[in-house]
């Protein structure tokens, strides 16, 4: 009876150990698949690279050839100072200099709301399409708060595509000139963009 209870312990903790190294190898060659897959992507993507940016936004509110429309908003929008919960969708031209006619860069598309109860501040959600030279096909995504009564404001860049994949970070901008009748502005953009280099991306099979 003792001989026997000791064969069954025995086996018991043989089965616990073969469990455990079983796990153990399991857990080693999913680590190695995942180095490998990281290995890859890394190989296709290419190195990351930094690219600085400066351009002007021109920006049109009124008149004829207006570039911002605003197509929703609150009760509180013609109310308060601040314009709280006023929508606009743009569509703004975006030069090399601040004179409207300078050489076209790209389009700023997309939504800004006023959306701050004290103070005049966007939340803004842009693509810059570049649409001649260098980058001109490619995209960069800008996502954040850009309070208008700042000198000098900050927004982060969170994505882009063709030249800037995977691109990550900010915009420091400010007001260079706006009109007496608050109609046309123009905006100063100074870029700092990381992104992986698009000469070493190749393609991805997924």
């Amino acid at each position: 009876m003792l001989s026997s209870a000791r064969q069954h312990t025995q086996m018991g903790k043989l089965t616990i150990v073969l469990t455990l190294s079983a796990l153990a190898l399991a857990l080693l060659m999913n680590m190695l698949g995942s180095n490998a897959e990281a290995q890859r992507l890394n190989s296709c993507l290419g190195k990351e690279r930094l690219t600085r940016l400066r351009f002007y936004l021109q920006d049109v509110v009124g008149g004829e050839n207006r570039t911002v429309w605003r197509v929703a908003q609150s009760n509180l929008s013609d109310v308060l100072p601040s314009v709280f919960g006023a929508v606009c969708v743009l569509d703004n031209l975006v030069t090399t200099g601040p004179e409207i006619d300078s050489q076209e860069v790209g389009r700023m598309q997309g939504l800004i709301g006023l959306a701050d109860f004290h103070e005049k501040a966007l939340v803004m959600l842009l693509n810059m399409v570049f649409t001649e030279g260098e980058y001109k096909g490619s995209t960069l995504s800008i996502l954040g708060r850009n309070p208008l009564d700042a000198k000098v404001r900050e927004v982060p860049i969170v994505g882009g595509t063709g030249a800037f994949r995977m691109a990550r970070g900010y915009v420091i901008t400010r007001t260079y000139s706006m009109d007496e009748a608050h109609i046309r502005s123009v905006y100063e953009y100074n870029l700092v963009v990381f992104h992986m280099d698009g000469d070493d991306i190749t393609s991805l099979d997924f």
